[in-house]
């Protein structure tokens, strides 16, 4: 045999092998599953028959259990059945009573709608006798004026008319009367409840006065930052300007005292202000790293301190909108308002001018009962066009109405903010808030501050108009501009005369001058007697 046929034997052996192996594997495996089927059987077996011993152990439990939990409240139960016994003979006879009472009342209610009913037709019968009375009476009304017609020889559409024309004219002397008297009482105390109302919202406003006075100037903080600014001088001022906007005079000469001063000059505070923060910018630069400041840094500089300023413009927008609770105000709106930050007059900060009136506007309108929120709104735009003004001609309150006009704000704000210097008439309630809210902002103590041009311009006005009248001597303006004391010639002028001049120059200084607060005026009018006495000894006797 060689080794091929030996392999295939063993192939053959090994497959017969692993037959042999399988089946036998196959026949254990099959009687061990019929073993444990036949024990699983009986354990099945045995449980069924232990769960029906315990089921019927279970009921006898439920027996027992039912009999005694009834033992225990068989006597409430046997208690309740006799109250609920008694209940019902009581139900019983309150029913009983309750029935007796209904018939009685119910005989008692026919009684009553029988002696009605005759007593409606007694009231019929009256009520015919009373109309055929009233077509009587109108019967001899009607011939009795047509009698005294026939004799006064009128007709009736005629006296109809007369007696109407006289009814009007008494109604209307009586409306004219009462109005009269109600005009009498509004002149009598309007100024008084006036002045109640504006007193409770000045004390009733929280906010603290600003005390800025105006952009700070610009200078050179030291010789060396001047000399390191001056080495390219004209470069440096072009890239400024042209960043800015502004005009740069710097004086390559100066004065030994004047050797710091930056002139800035530009009609927008916005750009004003720009400029000074670039200069500050520079100088804080200079002094910190001692070196020249290139023009393309600078020009940098520039542009980084243009965008904070507008950053900040757009903060201070969205701040007074937000402080005075108003929604829906147009993005380019609360832009300007922001720019109104760095806007002056008479030395007072315009963007918390415009915050205070918005405050008092609504305040007043609180009192008055009037609209809050929109008397606030008006009152924060009313000058909003002080931050125009410098590109368009015209009035500041003009220009502020139409910007507004064009960027959804409603009529009768626009109105407000339009008449409240009175380039249009006021005739709304919130005109006259924001007028008045206006003058209380401008007008309190230490708001504004004139510059000595507008403080001379004033005592020269109030002299100018003291001394037109005739009998004046002299004339002081005292207490900065808000006393004008007035001299008379005692002889051209007598007491009288003089309350009567001080009417009238009070009278003409409210027409012709513009001015804040109360101006008072005092005339003086000085009599001076005297008489000399002869005296006697007593040795002339």
């Amino acid at each position: 045999m060689d080794i091929t046929q030996i392999l295939i034997w063993l192939a053959i052996g090994l497959c017969v092998g692993a037959v042999l192996i399988y089946a036998s594997f196959f026949m254990v495996r099959q009687q061990i599953l019929n073993e444990a089927k036949e024990e699983a059987t009986e354990l099945l077996k045995e449980a069924r028959e232990q769960f029906e011993a315990e089921e019927i152990e279970r009921k006898e439990r439920i027996q027992e259990i039912e009999l005694e939990a009834w033992s225990e409240v068989e006597e409430q139960h046997l208690s309740l059945e006799q109250k609920c016994e008694d209940l019902e003979l009581k139900v019983t006879g309150k029913k009983t009573l309750n029935e007796e009472k209904y018939k009685t009342l119910r005989s008692s209610l026919m009684i009553k709608e029988n002696e009605l009913r005759d007593i409606s037709m007694k009231l019929k019968d009256k009520q015919a006798h009373f109309d055929k009375i009233i077509e009587q009476k109108r019967e001899l009304e009607k011939s009795f004026q047509e009698s005294l017609l026939n004799k006064t020889q009128l007709d009736f559409k005629d006296v109809l008319a007369d007696i109407q024309n006289k009814l009007i004219q008494e109604a209307q002397q009586d409306y004219q009367k009462y109005s009269e008297l109600a005009e009498e009482e509004v002149k009598e105390f309007a100024e008084q409840k006036a002045k109640r109302i504006i007193s409770i919202c000045i004390d009733r406003f929280h906010k603290e006065m600003s005390t800025e006075r105006g952009i700070a100037a610009s200078y050179f903080p030291s010789e060396h930052a001047r000399k390191i600014f001056s080495d390219h001088l004209k470069e440096n001022i072009e890239v400024i300007q042209k960043a800015s906007g502004c005009d740069i005079h710097i004086d390559e000469n100066p004065d030994q005292d004047r050797w710091q001063n930056i002139q800035i000059i530009g009609y927008d505070p916005v750009r004003r202000e720009l400029t000074r923060r670039i200069f500050d910018r520079i100088f804080r630069d200079i002094e910190k790293h001692k070196k020249k400041i290139l023009p393309n840094e600078l020009q940098r500089v520039c542009e980084n301190l243009k965008s904070e300023l507008l950053n900040q413009i757009k903060r201070d927008g969205d701040l007074i909108c937000k402080e005075l609770g108003l929604q829906h105000v147009n993005p380019e709106v609360r832009q300007v308002m922001g720019s109104l930050r760095f806007r002056y007059s008479y030395t007072q900060n315009q963007y918390f001018h415009c915050a205070e009136v918005g405050w008092f506007a609504g305040l007043l309108a609180a009192e008055l009962g009037n609209e809050i929120k929109k008397s606030r709104r008006a009152g924060m735009l009313h000058d909003l066009g002080k931050a125009l003004d410098h590109e368009l001609d015209g009035s500041h309150a003009v220009i502020g109405a139409d910007f507004i006009s064009t960027r959804g704000e409603k009529d009768d704000v626009i109105y407000a903010v339009r008449a409240h210097h009175h380039d249009v008439t006021p005739t709304h309630d919130m005109d006259f808030l924001v007028i008045a809210a206006d003058a209380i902002s401008g007008g309190r103590p230490g708001a504004r501050r004139s510059t000595v041009e507008t403080y001379t311009q004033k005592v020269s006005g109030l002299q100018e108009i003291s001394k037109r009248f005739h009998g004046v001597t002299d004339v002081f303006v005292l207490n900065g501009g808000r006393e004008c004391r007035v001299l008379v010639n005692s002889r051209q002028v007598d007491d009288l005369g003089a309350l009567k001049i001080s009417q009238q120059i009070a009278k003409t200084i409210e027409d012709e001058m513009q001015y804040p607060g109360q101006i008072k005026v005092v005339v003086v009018r000085e009599t001076v007697t005297s008489e000399s006495t002869s005296g006697r000894n007593k040795q002339d006797r």
